[in-house]
């Protein structure tokens, strides 16, 4: 009887202890919110701080662009970036170099370039740069041309113009920014 009461005993003891290993709430929850979820549509490459230098055919810097991600699609030909600053570079002492800073930016495979949300073109001088505004702007040709459809805000010194829609030749001595319509031009006087 002996034996039969320390077989039950050891019996009952491997099943609390079967039990315990098998209910640990903690560990269950761990693995669930460990694991990885992926969206529908995966991207093919994804990189976390992304930092980019492009480089012409002689070998000078022309565009720098640093990013907190970059997701790249091959199907779609195209990558998407979030928190992009993007430099574009000049070698022309006479020439302004610009940056361009917003939320998002797609990239697209033929070298143009679609910014939205919280949109910031500078020009990087130091006397009275121009500063451009808008919610989405279309860079192309390298950042030679850009272009939206959107409301836009220009500030140059005190003077301010606001308009919607707007084309801008950024490359050349002298960049010719041209606003569409609903112009509007005040100049704001420093106050004593």
């Amino acid at each position: 009887m002996a034996i039969w009461s320390r077989r039950l005993l050891w019996a009952a003891a491997l099943g609390v202890l079967a039990w315990v290993i098998w209910w640990q709430p903690v560990d269950r929850e761990r693995l669930t919110t460990d694991r990885l979820d992926l969206p529908e549509n995966p991207p093919d490459l994804y990189i976390q701080q992304l930092n980019q230098t492009r480089f012409d055919e002689t070998g000078q810097p022309v565009m720098r662009t640093r990013a907190d991600t970059l997701a790249y699609y091959e199907a779609d030909e195209e990558s998407l970036i979030t928190e992009p600053v993007v430099n574009l570079l000049n070698d022309d002492p006479n020439r302004s170099d610009w940056r361009i800073v917003s939320r998002t930016a797609t990239l697209y495979n033929n070298g143009d370039t679609l910014f939205e949300q919280d949109v910031v073109v500078r020009e990087q001088t130091n006397d009275m740069p121009s500063v451009l505004e808008t919610e989405w702007l279309k860079v192309e040709q390298d950042g030679a041309f850009a272009t939206t459809p959107r409301p836009v805000k220009l500030t140059q010194g005190p003077q301010i113009a606001t308009g919607v829609g707007m084309d801008a030749v950024l490359a050349g001595d002298d960049p010719v920014i041209t606003l569409k319509s609903e112009v509007a031009i005040r100049y704001e006087a420093d106050s004593p």
